[in-house]
């Protein structure tokens, strides 16, 4: 399976500004077997892809420096300048991590240049056929798919921090106390953005901040708050969110809602 005769570990290079969705992939593609470099937006994958060889690109549509189409443009263009380049010497697939609501969606995704298309929050499951698809000679068709959660009263699902837990049965506790703790510090600097932009009119800043909270907010469980987050997106994605500040109310005691509740988690570990 390795042409370098040893077992093969995929390096892949993941692209995410969000601390816990770094965190949280990264995890769930070491358990996969990979060895995982992070970049931190565009400009760093860039750099990273230029510098090193990777087996494959997972990497966050929206990215601050650059965004992902315009990374991924890049990285083509110098994959042509340079057709050696990668460690196996062809083109190095490239899978969109974003939101089921993204603008444009897969079309968009596949025109760019990337290859592929992960809905987030996505699973151990989703990466592996991601994996097993572009990294195994396979011409399986299809991509993951995640159903998003229906409202529930309960201000975290903790079927989604049961699996996360299984990334390292060993060490599940020290894992995620500090996704948790992750959590608690960039939700918060989230939540600070939003509430200033919303203030400020600032829609290019709402736009960042509550798809970022979103997906983070997700990945722990906490649906009703990323739903929340989503309308918040959605607003910001039509350009108009007069009317937005009559959801401050509910966004900040959903929040409190979501962190008593992982703290009580957190405790009960």
């Amino acid at each position: 399976m390795d042409e370098r005769g040893r077992e093969f570990k995929p390096y892949i290079l993941l692209v995410d500004n969000d601390p816990l969705s770094q965190e949280i992939v990264k995890e769930m593609l070491e358990h996969c077997g990979c060895r995982v470099h992070i970049a931190g937006n565009g400009r760093e994958a860039v750099d990273a892809f230029s510098r090193q060889s990777f087996d494959m690109i997972f990497m966050e549509c929206q990215i601050p420096e650059m965004d992902a189409y315009k990374t991924a443009a890049i990285i083509r263009s110098m994959e042509t300048a340079n057709p050696g380049k990668g460690s196996t010497g062809r083109r190095i697939p490239i899978a969109a991590l974003a939101a089921s609501s993204l603008a444009g969606g897969r079309d968009e995704v596949l025109q760019s240049g990337m290859d592929d298309y992960l809905t987030k929050p996505c699973r151990i499951s989703d990466i592996q056929q991601m994996l097993d698809k572009w990294l195994s000679a396979r011409q399986a068709e299809g991509g993951a798919s995640v159903s998003e959660g229906e409202e529930e009263s309960p201000a975290i699902d903790q079927e989604a921090l049961d699996t996360l837990a299984t990334l390292q049965p060993d060490g599940a506790k020290a894992l995620l106390t500090k996704l948790i703790t992750v959590y608690f510090d960039s939700s918060s600097k989230q939540m600070k953005s939003i509430l200033d932009a919303i203030k400020d009119h600032d829609v290019p800043s709402l736009l960042t901040a509550a798809h970022t909270l979103k997906s983070s907010s997700a990945s722990l469980g906490a649906r009703n708050f990323a739903e929340q987050c989503k309308d918040l997106e959605m607003m910001a994605r039509s350009g108009v969110i007069e009317g937005a500040e009559t959801r401050v109310v509910p966004l900040e005691s959903e929040y409190g809602r979501v962190r008593e509740a992982l703290d009580l988690y957190l405790r009960s570990l």
